[in-house]
C-alpha cells in the first residue's frame, strides 16, 4: 500500500483523516499483501505484471477515495501512481503520487525479504519519503510479519521518522486477515484491523479494514476496496 504509504498517512492526517487503509499495495499477486494493510512488505509484482488497488475510506464524516495503479516493467522495479480525492473545506481536492519499490532479498518460504520504497507526493502538500519493509515468513508464506522502518519530509516541515509492524495470515485459499499498528514521530499510532476475500482468485479480490488513532480514540475509520490483478504487459 505505499502506501508509498507514508506520504499518503500524512496527507490524510493533514486533511483529519487517519490514515488507515493505505497499505499500498503493491505485493505480487500470488503474495497476500497490500489491501487493506497500511504497513508495506518486501514483494513487488511479477515483471509483466500489473495490479489497481481502489478503495473508499471513511471516518468522522469525511471521506476519501484512492485509485492505485502499478506495474512491474522490467522486472527490478514496480512504478505506480496514486490519484485521490480528498475532503477540503470547500468540498473535495485532488492529489496525485509516484512510487518506485524494489526487492533487494526476495521473501522465501519460512525465510525474511527486504525491500525499498521511494515515494513523491506532488501538490499542495508536496513531500518525499523513503521506506525499508522487511517481511518474515512462517508456514511457507502463510503466516508473514512486516516491519517498516522510514522518514518522510513534507515539503514546508521537518523530516519525521515513521514505522509499522503487521501481521497477516492466509485463513484458506481465498481468506486473509491482518492485523497491524503504524505511526509517524510527532503523531499518534494507528491500530488497524484487515480483511480480504479472493471473488476470483488471482484476478479480482474484496477487502475492508476497521482503525482507530491512539490521539482520536472516538474517531473510527472504515475503508472498503477493490483489487484488480493481472498480466497486460505480457
Amino acid at each position: 500500500m505505499i502506501w508509498h504509504q507514508t506520504l499518503q498517512r500524512n496527507l490524510l492526517r493533514n486533511t483529519q483523516l487517519p490514515a488507515l487503509a493505505l497499505g499500498l499495495l503493491l505485493a505480487a499477486p500470488d503474495a497476500p499483501a497490500g489491501r487493506p494493510l497500511t504497513v508495506d512488505d518486501a514483494g513487488i509484482a511479477d515483471r509483466g505484471n500489473c495490479q489497481l488497488e481502489s478503495w473508499r475510506e471513511t471516518s468522522g464524516g469525511k471521506s476519501a477515495a484512492w485509485a492505485m495503479p502499478a506495474c512491474n516493467f522490467t522486472g527490478n522495479w514496480e512504478l505506480a501512481l496514486g490519484a485521490a480525492s480528498l475532503p477540503a473545506d470547500n468540498g473535495h481536492r485532488n492529489a496525485a503520487v509516484l512510487q518506485g519499490k524494489t526487492v533487494l532479498r526476495p521473501v522465501t518460504d519460512n525465510g525474511w525479504g527486504l525491500g525499498l520504497v521511494l515515494a513523491r507526493q506532488a501538490g499542495e502538500q508536496a513531500a518525499t519519503s523513503i521506506n525499508l519493509p522487511v517481511s518474515l515468513a512462517w508456514q511457507g508464506q502463510d503466516t508473514l510479519l512486516h516491519a517498516n522502518l522510514g522518514a518522510i519530509r513534507p515539503q514546508s516541515a521537518r523530516t519525521a521518522a515513521t514505522w509499522g509492524l503487521a501481521l497477516e495470515r492466509q485463513l484458506d485459499e481465498l481468506t486473509g486477515i491482518g492485523l497491524e499498528r503504524f505511526g509517524q514521530r510527532g503523531g499518534g499510532a494507528t491500530t488497524q484491523l484487515g480483511l480480504r476475500r479472493a471473488i476470483v482468485p488471482g484476478r479480482l479480490q474484496l477487502d475492508a479494514s476497521w482503525g482507530r488513532k491512539s490521539d482520536q480514540p472516538r474517531a473510527t475509520t472504515w475503508s472498503l476496496g477493490l483489487v484488480w490483478t493481472g498480466a497486460p504487459l505480457q
